[in-house]
């Protein structure tokens, strides 16, 4: 099922330009695949003079983790609690930065453990043939929306 445009964008935690993923090409309990354009944008809200940094990727991890608790909670027909970025682990950047690629970027998320506080996800952000970075990263659900 490819979510994209309004529907995607509910369930982010962001607004505006930091809305990083474009689309939801695939997913299920356990993973979800994004794509993107965004890290082109001349305007791109963590963007500086010298370019799009690798460690950016991880923003795009986070915001699939993100996407994927909100198709997930919708699909149970309840809220989606929210969350909080604790750690990230294991980061390997390949590239320096990343918005000189003309391709558009994939985006992967796989839930390796999920209870009712905490999650902890493995990442991926490439193109069709570059690799960009790839990490583990844990997240604290809102202690104050958990049922």
């Amino acid at each position: 099922m490819i979510v994209s445009g309004p529907d995607l964008y509910r369930l982010l935690p962001h607004a505006e330009n930091m809305c990083l993923l474009e689309e939801v090409l695939e997913w299920d309990p356990q993973q979800i695949v994004c794509r993107t354009t965004t890290h082109r944008n001349a305007h791109h809200p963590l963007r500086s003079q010298a370019g799009l940094a690798g460690i950016h990727a991880a923003e795009y991890g986070a915001q699939a983790m993100a996407l994927h608790g909100g198709l997930q909670a919708q699909a149970q027909g309840v809220s989606n609690p929210g969350g909080y970025l604790v750690s990230l682990r294991g980061v390997k950047l390949h590239r320096h930065r990343f918005d000189d690629l003309p391709e558009p970027l994939i985006v992967e998320a796989r839930q390796l453990l999920a209870d009712t506080g905490n999650m902890l996800y493995d990442f991926t952000v490439k193109t069709d043939t570059t690799a960009i970075a790839e990490g583990r990263a844990a997240v604290i659900v809102n202690p104050e929306e958990v049922p």
